[in-house]
């Protein structure tokens, strides 16, 4: 059994994640802008929407696929379920809601895994999802060769 990761690992792959998305992000606004928009700029709650589901698909796409993001790979933590299964279109889908919402109150519902016993925030405990730890070498690349 893994341990739970620590606030400051998913912190630091969630960090990586935010230059991945912002690329992605770059490149669909280039594409609203100069095929949609006639070269105006991308504004507005309809564009403001776009994005955050882009976002939701990307989180949910490499949590249910994969249970890690690239940024995730790195830090050597992976999203599972209770049963450390990787998660359902559904648990994938409640875990980013919840954390869209643990984030909005200055992010309390991320800092709630100092007070929570078992280290788990708002959006782990309502998708009944945790984040462990891997341990220091956990993907076959990092094993020595004899």
């Amino acid at each position: 059994m893994y341990p739970n990761a620590s606030l400051i690992r998913r912190f630091a792959a969630m960090l990586y994640d935010a230059f991945l998305i912002l690329a992605l992000w770059m490149i669909s606004t280039t594409l609203i802008v100069s095929l949609l928009t006639e070269g105006a700029q991308a504004k507005g709650p309809l564009y403001q929407a776009f994005l955050y589901l882009e976002l939701a698909a990307f989180y949910i796409y490499f949590w249910r696929f994969k249970g890690q993001t690239l940024g995730m790979q790195v830090w050597k933590i992976r999203t599972v379920t209770d049963k450390n299964e990787l998660l359902t279109f559904d648990e994938s889908l409640i875990r980013f809601l919840f954390a869209t919402i643990a984030v909005v109150p200055l992010g309390i519902g991320f800092i709630w895994i100092f007070f929570n016993r078992e280290r788990l925030a708002w959006h782990d405990i309502a998708s009944r999802t945790r984040v462990i730890y891997l341990g220091e070498k956990p993907y076959r690349s990092e094993e020595t060769a004899p």
